[in-house]
C-alpha cells in the first residue's frame, strides 16, 4: 500500500488549490468515479472507496500529499488505492534529482528494478524522466506491521492505528501494482500511486500458503499452480489498464508512456479508461453486496459468482 511514495515522502498533507475543481477526502468518506487532486482528474477504480487516512507536509521547497482509500465487506479489507505527490521548486532540481535516482534505484527493499519477488516491471527512464511500474503480491500483515525496511513503519503508522482501531481484519495476500511518474518537462511533480486487491475475493480459489516466499503467486511458485497463473495474468491486465488511465490523467508525453502492447489492452481514453478486468471486479462486488443486503442467498451468490468467472 506504501512503498516508493513513502520512501520519497516523509509527511504528507491534503493541499488545495482555489482555481480548480476540488474533491474534499475528509477521513470517512465516501468517493468514486473521477475526483479531483489539486490539479488533476484521478479515476478511482470501480466501487466506492472510504478515505482512511490523508497525510503531508510542506517543508522548504517540498510541498506533497497522500490519500489511502479502501473497500470494505463485513469490516474485511478487499481492495485499497493510494494516490500522491510531491511537487519541487523548479530551481532546486539539480538536489531533486540525485535523491530520487536513490530512492528509485538503489534502494535494497523495494525499487524500480527487478526483485526476484516481483513479478513485472516496466519502466521509462531518460535523464530526469521516471515512470515505473511495479506489480507483486504482499504479505499485507507483515507489510503494515513487520516491514523489511523499518523506515517504513514510519509511513504507516496511521494506517495501522485505523487498523487497529476499527477492528478491521486483513487478508494474508494480497495482489498490488505500483506506479510512479515523474517528468519536469510536464510538471515538477513526482506523482506515486498504489492500487491492492484481495485475489480471494474476486474469485481466486483459497491460498494455502501465506508468507510472501511461500504464496503460490510468488513468481518462483506460481508455475505449479495454473489457477493462480490465470488469475494473475487477469490482474495484469487490470493493472496495466490502470497505468494507462493514470498516465492520460497526468497528461504524460507519449514517448514517456509504457509500452503494454503485448497484453492486447486495447487504446485507454477519456471514454474507455479501466475496463473489462475491473469491469469483472465491479460485477462481483455488486453481486457481494446483494448478498450482504439479503437479497441473494448464500447459493445464489455462489452460483452468480462462478457464472461470472467462468
Amino acid at each position: 500500500m506504501k512503498k516508493l511514495l513513502g520512501i520519497v515522502v516523509l509527511g504528507l498533507l491534503l493541499c488545495t488549490n482555489a482555481n480548480s475543481k476540488i474533491t474534499i477526502f475528509n477521513k470517512g468518506t465516501f468517493h468514486e468515479g473521477d475526483v479531483y487532486w489539486k490539479h488533476k482528474k484521478i479515476t478511482l477504480p470501480p466501487g466506492k472507496w472510504e478515505v482512511v487516512e490523508r497525510e503531508g507536509f510542506s517543508i522548504g521547497f517540498w510541498d506533497g500529499g497522500e490519500v489511502a482509500l479502501v473497500q470494505l465487506s463485513d469490516n474485511y479489507i478487499t481492495t485499497s488505492f493510494s494516490f500522491g505527490e510531491v511537487d519541487f521548486k523548479g530551481r532546486y532540481q539539480g538536489y531533486i534529482a540525485p535523491f530520487i535516482d536513490e530512492v528509485l534505484y538503489h534502494n535494497e527493499y523495494d525499487g524500480c528494478y527487478k526483485r526476484g519477488e516481483y513479478t513485472l516491471v516496466k519502466l521509462f527512464k531518460k535523464g530526469k524522466v521516471h515512470n515505473c511500474f511495479i506489480l507483486a503480491h504482499i504479505e499485507l500483515h507483515k507489510k503494515l506491521f513487520y516491514p523489511d525496511d523499518p523506515r517504513t513503519k514510519v509511513f504507516s503508522a496511521m494506517l495501522r492505528r485505523w487498523v487497529v482501531e476499527r477492528n478491521v481484519k486483513l487478508p494474508k495476500i494480497m495482489l498490488c501494482v505500483d506506479g510512479i511518474y515523474y517528468a519536469p518537462a510536464v510538471r515538477d511533480t513526482f506523482y506515486a500511486w498504489g492500487y491492492c486487491i484481495d485475489p480471494e475475493f474476486f474469485g481466486a480459489s483459497k491460498n494455502k500458503f501465506f508468507t510472501e516466499e511461500t504464496s503460490e503467486y510468488h513468481p518462483s511458485n506460481i508455475n505449479n499452480f495454473p489457477d493462480k497463473k490465470k488469475f494473475m495474468n487477469d490482474w495484469i491486465i487490470t493493472a496495466a489498464k490502470l497505468h494507462k488511465s493514470m498516465e492520460l490523467n497526468l497528461k504524460a508525453k507519449e514517448h514517456h508512456k509504457l509500452d503494454f502492447s503485448e497484453y492486447n489492452i486495447g487504446e485507454i481514453n477519456e471514454t474507455n479508461k479501466i475496463t473489462s478486468g475491473s469491469s469483472l471486479a465491479g460485477d462481483i462486488k455488486a453481486l457481494k453486496e446483494l448478498y450482504d443486503e439479503g437479497a441473494l442467498t448464500k447459493e445464489e451468490f455462489e452460483k452468480a459468482k462462478k457464472k461470472l468467472l467462468n
